[in-house]
């Protein structure tokens, strides 16, 4: 291509984000409920991080401009049936109320179990942290499935928690042996500790793939549309490398699948 041809084409894609934020200017807001702050994911105090960027860009590719409102995640999906809100995210791929409609998987959490590597643990399966002290995020045991349910639930030395910068402390202070958190929030904790720990990585859960959901037919396909758009775009691979944020490309064919 010569170089007038791309300083053509750059030209058409400058007037097609201009035209988007044009329309959203012109539109009332898009009210997305969110979770709270879940650094690098969620940053309240900044109004930024991965998913609330990912989510203001597609929101503003559908022609809106988004609204944030923060909720705990169990409340997120009951506040849009009650017709709060216009997006509600973190749907897991499970839901299905038949009354919501829901839109391709737009983010990626990836769980683990970390532990210091200078403890030498072997942890092959999730029976092996039956005898393991273990501090996991909040609701682990209810989110994990049966076969995690059942490793940890009559051991007093498991715990779970709401705070996850103190996960990674108490791993490090080694007043636990294990952790049981997502993988990205484990390593934005764990890059602002100095020495920096040489941990673990036990790889014992699979990913877990998040939808949003809305009220409306149109606007599920309308961030579907926009999402795809978002995902065929550079923009999409500097948000993941601004936050450090890995394996998100995997979310395109998740939502391939989910067609």
């Amino acid at each position: 291509m010569t170089n007038i041809g791309r300083v053509w084409v750059w030209l058409v894609i400058l007037a097609v984000q201009l035209g988007f934020q044009v329309e959203a200017r012109d539109k009332q807001p898009l009210q997305v409920l969110v979770g709270m702050s879940k650094p690098p994911y969620i940053q309240i105090e900044t109004s930024d991080g991965f998913e609330l960027e990912l989510l203001r860009e597609v929101v503003q590719r559908m022609g809106y401009r988004a609204e944030f409102t923060h909720v705990p995640n169990k409340r997120i999906q009951t506040l849009l049936q009650q017709g709060i809100g216009d997006i509600a995210t973190l749907q897991p791929m499970s839901a299905n109320e038949p009354e919501l409609f829901y839109s391709c998987p737009y983010i990626r959490y990836q769980n683990v179990v970390i532990t210091l590597e200078a403890d030498a643990l072997s942890i092959v399966q999730l029976s092996d942290l039956k005898d393991l002290s273990v501090l996991a995020f909040q609701n682990a045991s209810q989110l994990l499935g049966d076969e995690y349910r059942s490793a940890v639930e009559n051991s007093y030395k498991y715990r779970e928690t709401v705070e996850q910068s103190s996960q990674v402390e108490s791993l490090l202070r080694k007043r636990v042996q294990a952790l049981v958190m997502d993988v990205n929030i484990f390593n934005y904790h764990n890059d602002k500790i100095v020495p920096l720990q040489q941990v673990t990585i036990h790889p014992l859960f699979p990913a877990s793939y998040y939808r949003a959901a809305f009220r409306k037919v149109e606007d599920a396909k309308a961030f579907d549309q926009a999402l795809k758009s978002l995902f065929q775009d550079e923009k999409y691979l500097l948000l993941q490398e601004r936050y450090r944020i890995n394996a998100q490309s995997l979310v395109e064919l998740a939502c391939e699948g989910n067609r």
